[in-house]
């Protein structure tokens, strides 16, 4: 524990954290989301707490809590992956505006990167957004590289022409009559989790920038975990598959998701096509057929959100075709322990 005369930091496993723990946790993550996003709707702490208590058995997750009284005004939660990309700790912090500008990002991430060393981590990885411009300057100061610059995109759904999916859909039929596009709602079939497991693996192919980092190797066994997690805190999925009539393989799949109580937000998560299998206009169609399946199954839908790599220009022509445009401005970055400590070694009124 480290503390001062205006806050004390603690540690905490949020699978076996207290209530209380975590339910502070919770209500600092949605002042920061208030922040961020003043027009949404607000995340049921309920939610929030479910979600932090189911941790991949892949990864080791540790809280580093900023506690004034009795309220978090500061967090850093470090991700460990224990497959792939162990020199990696990827961090995610967070700091009230009231306590800004008082040392404290810089003793949580004093906390973080000791965490991090001793767990043989040589590098962090975390995202800031233009809708918290303290985050960008902090990591500049940092000397951090600016490694990956993306977008959250946003479709407003009034000015979607229902028109536009009916036609993605014809065309692609008439372009690629030798596959058949098929809808699955909720968890995926278990006979087929292997070759929807190796599926996702084409997601690797999607642009990183200049992140240190490996491929992802999705499996059954985390396909299992994260569909639990979805069904502990009531999350909805819709995907749509394209499968290649004649050897029956699975060549592409486009999902969308939503939360009870947040409806008219959906999140548009992975849309990949196999290499081989593109120039079809496979990837228009399974967007619009799931698309038009999830606003006939939640009418209150209003807004559609996906986040693309600047560099993802064939996504993000399909993306600004069907009318998402710019929202928020995020970039992914990337900064050696060793020059973290530098940084922290200038500030020695901190330790």
């Amino acid at each position: 524990m480290t503390t001062n005369l205006l806050w004390r930091i603690e540690s905490a496993d949020p699978s076996t954290a207290p209530e209380a723990v975590l339910r502070a946790v919770a209500a600092h993550r949605e002042v920061i989301r208030a922040e961020r996003l003043p027009q949404d709707p607000t995340w049921p702490l309920e939610t929030l707490i479910t979600e932090m208590r189911h941790v991949q058995s892949d990864e080791r997750v540790t809280q580093f809590n900023a506690w004034e009284g009795e309220r978090v005004i500061g967090h850093a939660t470090v991700f460990l992956p224990l497959r792939e990309n162990t020199h990696l700790a990827f961090v995610d912090l967070s700091v009230e505006a009231a306590a800004r500008r008082q040392g404290l990002a810089a003793a949580l991430l004093r906390e973080v990167v000791t965490h991090a060393e001793a767990q043989g981590r040589s590098k962090l990885v975390g995202k800031t957004s233009d809708r918290i411009a303290a985050g960008e300057a902090f990591t500049r100061r940092l000397g951090a590289q600016a490694a990956l610059p993306m977008h959250t995109n946003q479709l407003d759904l009034a000015e979607l022409r229902p028109v536009l999916l009916d036609e993605w859909s014809e065309q692609g039929e008439a372009r690629a009559p030798e596959y058949r596009v098929w809808l699955n709602a909720g968890a995926y079939p278990e006979e087929r989790l292997s070759e929807i497991a190796d599926l996702w693996n084409v997601m690797n192919t999607a642009p990183i920038g200049d992140l240190d980092m490996e491929d992802w190797q999705m499996t059954p066994e985390r396909l299992r975990e994260w569909q639990l997690q979805m069904g502990a805190t009531g999350e909805q999925r819709l995907t749509t598959f394209a499968e290649h009539h004649t050897s029956g393989q699975l060549v592409g799949f486009s999902e969308l998701f939503w939360q009870p109580g947040r409806d008219i937000l959906l999140f548009q998560g992975a849309t990949a096509v196999r290499p081989e299998h593109r120039r079809h206009g496979l990837g228009r169609w399974i967007k619009a057929a799931n698309l038009r399946e999830a606003l006939a199954r939640n009418a209150q839908a209003r807004f559609v959100r996906t986040g693309n790599a600047d560099s993802n220009q064939g996504m993000l022509a399909i993306n600004y075709a069907l009318g998402f445009r710019p929202f928020i401005a995020q970039t992914d970055w990337q900064v050696e322990t060793a020059r973290v400590r530098e940084y922290l070694g200038a500030r020695p009124g901190l330790s």
